[in-house]
């Protein structure tokens, strides 16, 4: 009897469905790419909340609250990846679009910024872009800056492009603090909330050593509370931006920026 076919790690990669949220998707409209896959990340979840087994009493049985908690704690640090490349190509198409802008010093912009990063173009990464039809200037920058966990810094960095606008309120600021925090345990402690990593994020001083469980509407609510989030600083940079365009933008370019800065999700209603 042929045994199952033994296959690299590689070789498991497969196509995507129609819910994968590409880099085209970010380059053209960031925070409608970044909700839509919070969206489908949601759906995801409570697919397996509907349909994993139950006992008589309506309680799931062991293995599927076991496998439940998995996966919720798991999904996590993908929604913070999609956070990530949000902030990333928002900052990036920002930079592109500021051509655009009237009173845009590339000189100031990049002294300012600076001395918030370290900006370094290694060869390799400008290497990885060959062939790409890479059309943004601005990924190959955000993509060399780190401290995109740090909503402060990041707040700093878009504060770099003179416009009247902070992207990141304090009660945002404290909420993604958080997340980071949360993401940074899974991902880097093993699930533990070690008691050193619970002292750095207020809303977490008293939750130090814990195992990191969540309850089974954990990313419903992720996804329900970036939402607005998302489009109140994505809207507000907009506003900011558009108010300081030339005045003979063309208008292919004009529609392209409305898009970049639109807000749009299958759930409006937590828009609002």
């Amino acid at each position: 009897m042929a045994g199952r076919p033994r296959k690299e790690f590689q070789e498991y990669l497969s196509d995507s469905t129609s819910s994968h949220v590409s880099h085209a998707d970010y380059l053209a409209s960031p925070a409608s790419a970044f909700l839509k896959y919070s969206v489908e990340a949601k759906s995801a979840i409570d697919l397996c909340i509907r349909y994993f087994p139950k006992n008589q009493d309506g309680n799931y049985n062991k293995d599927a609250t076991d496998s439940l908690q998995h996966l919720v704690v798991a999904v996590l640090p993908t929604v913070m990846g999609h956070f990530e490349t949000y902030q990333r190509y928002l900052f990036a198409g920002t930079f592109d679009l500021s051509v655009y802008l009237s009173s845009f010093d590339v000189d100031d912009f990049f002294k300012k910024l600076s001395k918030e990063t370290n900006i370094q173009i290694d060869w390799p990464r400008l290497a990885a872009h060959r062939a790409t039809g890479a059309s943004s200037v601005g990924t190959l920058l955000s993509d060399s800056m780190s401290g995109w966990h740090d909503p402060e810094r990041v707040n700093k960095y878009f504060g770099c492009f003179g416009l009247p606008y902070q992207l990141f309120r304090n009660e945002d600021k404290e909420r993604l603090l958080t997340l980071w925090q949360l993401r940074h345990s899974i991902v880097h402690t093993g699930g533990t909330l070690t008691l050193a990593d619970a002292q750095k994020v207020g809303s977490l001083n008293d939750s130090g050593g814990r195992n990191i469980s969540f309850e089974k509407n954990f990313i419903f609510e992720v996804s329900r509370k970036l939402h607005p989030l998302v489009q109140a600083s994505t809207v507000g940079l907009g506003t900011a931006f558009i108010d300081q365009l030339i005045d003979n933008v063309p208008e292919n370019e004009r529609q392209r920026i409305d898009k970049f800065f639109e807000v749009r999700s299958s759930v409006g209603a937590w828009l609002n």
